[in-house]
């Protein structure tokens, strides 16, 4: 059988390529290949794809990769009407991507796969399919990825409409579900092992790729929906190192980002970083590292593997919002493990430390004091605004305290609106207070930084 998969636009007031690519979308791939069906990719928000580039020349480009995604104004939808924010299309034109599937329908393409991330992001999904359905009247549609996992059915009667089936689940179920479908044959594996997510689908010069060794985490924080879909599982280090060598050799690619919610707590850790140093790449781990797990042989090995990016998850400075939401790190964690990386030969700015700003029963002061926190720790601080993900034990507590209701939209709880209408949380003036203030002192400390050099 012949399998379109599709990575949709995003539809929000704010994106930004952060090392984005749909790993669980390629791992699908490999899967529908490993049962002998063919399969193609369209990924909306690849920003190196060569028919984008003439789109993208007013966009932001960061170092190793990352930068801005084409993007235009679209209309706003009705529910944030009063909310002065702008909202976009985030990813190809329009007419880039009616080119792409105007291509495959020539294909004899048998079924459409389409991911979705954020459980806020469905709109974004919903027009694309819109857009499939002009060219695909009548292919079966299929819609996965971690929004069906979390809202299964606000998912089906959304895309009911559309005629799109959703399959929630991970790993291989969801793969099984559609074979089902197609009455077709399948076999159980260990596919996290034994298969590499599919990179060789993209035709663009990419300029980075994101990796797990693991998935899923043991810690179980409450504002984290992670430890509730996945058991935690990790690759050996000999798949990871043919998985480096393979993405490396061919499509020479020069940043491998890592982005396992629990990396360090890989158990051939040191096995694992003394055979990433045997390539010339350079690596980052962007997703929030356990700082207790920063031991001085950790941050050596990390150091010698040529790791450019390190992001420690720091969230909150109250001791007590600290072990209310898990007890996964404190300051005093913080510290050394600052100090380790540090005495390894790590900079400042190599080091980051992410803050959750809106945490439940946070308030404004916390979240300067974090700030502060970092700055006098020397490491760049990160706010990120806390979304409240439905299935999470914060979910369910706010619920019960009646701040939102279950039916309320997920749109809303994006973290870009969440401030204009959460009246029992931080509101939008006190966050974007707490961001100018941020900015401005960040933009000190990276100066005073590059005057120490």
């Amino acid at each position: 059988m012949r399998f379109l998969l599709i990575n949709p636009w995003i539809e929000d007031s704010a994106a930004f390529d952060y090392w984005l690519k749909p790993v669980g979308l390629l791992y699908v791939a490999a899967i529908l290949r490993r049962y002998g069906h063919e399969v193609f990719l369209i990924d909306c928000l690849d920003r190196f794809d060569e028919e984008v580039k003439p789109f993208s020349s007013s966009c932001r480009k960061l170092e190793y990769g990352m930068g801005s995604f084409v993007c235009h104004e679209i209309d706003k939808p009705q529910i944030i009407k009063d909310i002065p924010r702008k909202f976009k299309r985030y990813g190809f034109p329009e007419e880039i991507f009616m080119d792409k599937l105007s291509t495959y329908s020539k294909q004899s393409i048998d079924a459409v796969l389409l991911t979705t991330t954020m459980t806020y992001w469905y709109k974004g999904t919903v027009d694309t399919v819109e857009h499939v359905r002009r060219i695909f009247p009548d292919t079966p549609v299929f819609l996965g990825g971690i929004y069906t996992n979390i809202l299964p059915e606000h998912a089906r009667s959304t895309f009911s409409p559309l005629n799109v089936k959703v399959l929630p689940g991970t790993g291989l179920s969801p793969v099984i579900e559609l074979l089902k479908y197609f009455e077709q044959d399948y076999d159980s594996f260990d596919w996290f092992e034994e298969l590499d997510p599919a990179y060789d689908l993209y035709k663009s010069d990419l300029q980075y790729a994101v990796l797990l060794s693991s998935i899923g985490c043991p810690y179980r924080c409450s504002y984290c929906m992670t430890p509730n879909m996945w058991s935690y599982k990790y690759r050996s280090v000999e798949r990871i190192k043919n998985n480096v060598e393979l993405i490396i050799s061919k499509k020479s690619i020069k940043d491998v980002v890592f982005f396992d919610d629990a990396f360090l707590l890989h158990p051939q850790l040191q096995e694992l970083l003394e055979m990433l140093s045997t390539f010339e790449t350079r690596y980052h781990l962007p997703n929030g590292i356990h700082a207790k797990k920063v031991s001085p042989l950790v941050a050596k090995l990390l150091k010698k593997a040529n790791f450019k990016t390190i992001r420690l998850g720091y969230e909150t400075s109250d001791s007590s919002l600290q072990k209310k939401t898990g007890g996964k790190v404190s300051n005093a964690d913080l510290v050394n493990a600052v100090g380790n990386l540090k005495n390894a030969g790590f900079s400042s700015t190599d080091i980051g430390a992410y803050i959750i700003g809106n945490l439940p029963q946070q308030n404004k002061d916390d979240i300067y004091n974090a700030i502060n926190f970092c700055f006098d720790l020397e490491i760049l601080p990160i706010v990120n605004e806390y979304t409240p993900i439905p299935g999470t034990k914060d979910h369910y507590d706010l619920l019960e305290q009646e701040i939102f209701s279950s039916d309320t939209d997920p749109f809303l709880l994006n973290n870009k609106y969440l401030p204009f209408w959460w009246r029992k949380g931080i509101d939008n003036v006190q966050m974007q207070e707490i961001k100018d203030y941020l900015h401005i002192e960040r933009s000190k400390f990276v100066k005073r930084k590059a005057g120490d050099l």
